[in-house]
């Protein structure tokens, strides 16, 4: 009955509650609220199961396009800058070799550390909701963050330095 009721318009439904039991009415008031808790179960567990595939969701959207080539411009125009600053705090003048090699070694450290911050095994695995995070840690990096070992000159730099000196003739052995 109280399906009938809630299709009625209200002139028709006060007619038909006229000729109910106060018994009747109890028994339809019962089942409608029964009906109002069924239905809010329901909504409830379709909210939790919406919650849930969120959730999985933010889990598998990684940053898109644009936010890995900001990432990668960010790192590029940084290691630029922390390779003048340890051949400025050396008081050496690097060939462009040198000044590559070295620029790529904080190309590689940046990245290393990214991943690391953010526990993935590629900085394009970032999740798009930690994309800004991930762009302000890059900018929170200085040239005094990084260990020795991490600015230390690599075994190639060192090969760059000894041919260039051989090239120049300034091979002391």
């Amino acid at each position: 009955m109280s399906k009938e009721l809630s299709e009625m318009n209200e002139k028709d439904a006060l007619e038909v509650v006229k000729g109910m039991t106060i018994e009747d009415m109890m028994i339809e008031v019962l089942s409608s609220q029964k009906q109002v808790k069924a239905s809010q179960e329901a909504i409830k567990k379709d909210v939790e199961e919406v919650r849930s595939l969120a959730i999985e969701i933010d889990k598998k959207v990684h940053i898109d396009d644009v936010e890995a080539s900001e990432i990668k411009s960010i790192i590029s125009r940084q290691s630029y800058e922390f390779a003048k600053e340890y051949f400025d705090n050396r008081k050496v003048v690097p060939s462009a070799n040198l000044f590559a090699s070295k620029k790529g070694q904080f190309i590689r450290v940046q990245h290393s550390r990214l991943k690391h911050h953010f526990n993935v095994t590629k900085y394009t695995h970032i999740k798009h909701t930690e994309a800004e995070k991930a762009i302000s840690y890059l900018k929170s990096l200085s040239y005094g963050l990084f260990t020795p070992f991490e600015t230390r000159e690599t075994p190639k730099q060192k090969e760059i330095i000894e041919l260039e000196n051989k090239n120049n003739g300034d091979d002391v052995a």
